[in-house]
């Protein structure tokens, strides 16, 4: 069963928002946590309204944004896709780096085009292509200002989930 979010769930689905710049989504969504796993959905206002009025019992609902856990909430792709609507810990990729972190690579140096300035070592980024699709989720290894000056084929960003996931197979529905 869904149920909505307890006082420290949805600190940690906040706190998480609030570091893409993504806190708005709250104002314009409901989220859920499915109880056996804690997997969080997002749906419209409306559609929790209909819900909650009919008193309709339901397993799943809207799209799986992420996984809450005690001390952190762990993006999904697709929550990725919904929520970094600004242009936020993003880390942008030429075509060859694209297809490299769709088959599951890390992306070296010279695939990079552009970064966030608010990008620092360690963060979680979203990968995207030159359009601006977001492509995955990754683990930045440098602060955007060194990036710069790595030689072009000094790893810059691990892959921890990427769209290529789903058509591989290996790992459905994880979170990162």
């Amino acid at each position: 069963m869904l149920r909505k979010p307890r006082k420290r769930e949805l600190k940690v689905i906040r706190s998480a928002l609030g570091a893409f710049g993504s806190i708005d989504f709250l104002d314009e969504n409901e989220v859920l946590i499915k109880e056996d796993n804690k997997d969080v959905y997002a749906l419209s206002k409306d559609l929790a309204r209909f819900l909650e009025l009919f008193k309709i019992d339901f397993v799943s609902a809207g799209i799986k944004i992420g996984e809450a856990g005690s001390r952190r909430f762990r993006f999904t792709v697709e929550g990725a896709y919904y929520l970094a609507r600004r242009n936020k810990k993003r880390v942008y990729v030429n075509e060859r780096g694209e297809m490299l972190f769709l088959y599951g690579r890390d992306i070296f140096r010279g695939s990079i085009v552009d970064v966030t300035g608010d990008v620092r070592e360690n963060d979680v980024v979203f990968v995207c292509n030159r359009r601006g699709d977001i492509l995955g989720i990754g683990r930045i290894r440098f602060d955007a200002d060194r990036i710069w000056d790595l030689d072009d084929d000094r790893i810059v960003v691990e892959n921890l989930v990427d769209r290529g996931e789903y058509l591989r197979k290996q790992r459905l529905y994880n979170a990162f």
